[in-house]
This record gives C-alpha cells, structure tokens and sequence, in this order.
C-alpha cells in the first residue's frame, strides 16, 4: 500500500513539474477567447519539485521546509498540501497529516488524481490516529 502511494506520489509529482506532455489532444476547439487562464508561480513549481526531491529521498524534514516556503507564495496548491500530508504521514504524526490532506482537499477538484491521493492519505491518517483502548 506505501509504495503504491508512494508511487502514485510520484506520478502527481511529474504532471504537476511539467515532465508529462498531455495525455491525450482534444479535438475540440478551445474554450472562449476571453477565458483566463491561470498559470502556477514559477517560484512554487520549483518548491513542489524541490519538496519532492526532498520527500523521495526520505529527508521528510526538508520537504516539509520546501513545501510551507511554497504554502507562503499560493496557499491554494494543493500539491503543497499532498506533500506536507504524506511528509507527516512519514513522520508519524497522522493528525498532522490529516490536517494538511483535509486543507488539501478544500482547493482539488474531486474525481481527480491529486483529490484521490488526498483522500486515501486522509483515510490512512485516520486510522493511525484512531484511540488505543486499554483495559
């Protein structure tokens, strides 16, 4: 189930650095001429793959670092959240990990890859930080 994680991690992590082409061309025209569009800081890419880099080679630490310096600049990515979760996670600190899925989750639109990741990471936490009954 980790690695599965992990590696789904690292899918989300190569689509959202650019490393992906698209999936698949649409054949349909584009949308109105006026529509916006809105486009990623290039200072907060550079921290999620950065971040990324941080939290693939166990230093969970300074991919918590690198994802709140992002945080500071959009608080809205929610790839920034996805790292900051499963560096928790990581951690064994599953209520801060829930925190930062379920903020996460508020800016991801469901159904979608990153919403998924979430989530499961959401669900994992709740269950390490569900309470030990002793008797």
């Amino acid at each position: 189930m980790l690695n599965t994680v992990r590696a789904l991690l690292s899918l989300i992590l190569l689509l959202l650095a650019g490393c992906v082409g698209p999936m698949m061309q649409s054949p349909e025209p584009q949308e109105e001429p006026g529509e916006w569009v809105v486009e990623r800081n290039p200072a907060v890419d550079g921290l999620i793959e950065q971040a990324g880099l941080a939290y693939q080679t166990g230093d969970y630490q300074g991919a918590i670092a690198s994802a709140e310096r992002g945080l500071r600049i959009d608080r809205r990515e929610p790839a920034l959240y996805l790292l900051l979760a499963r560096s928790y996670l990581e951690l064994a600190q599953p209520r801060q990990a829930d925190e930062f899925a379920r903020q996460g989750l508020r800016f991801t639109t469901p159904g979608t890859v990153l919403y998924d990741a979430l989530e499961t990471i959401r669900l994992e936490s709740s269950q390490n930080n569900a309470p030990t009954l002793t008797f």
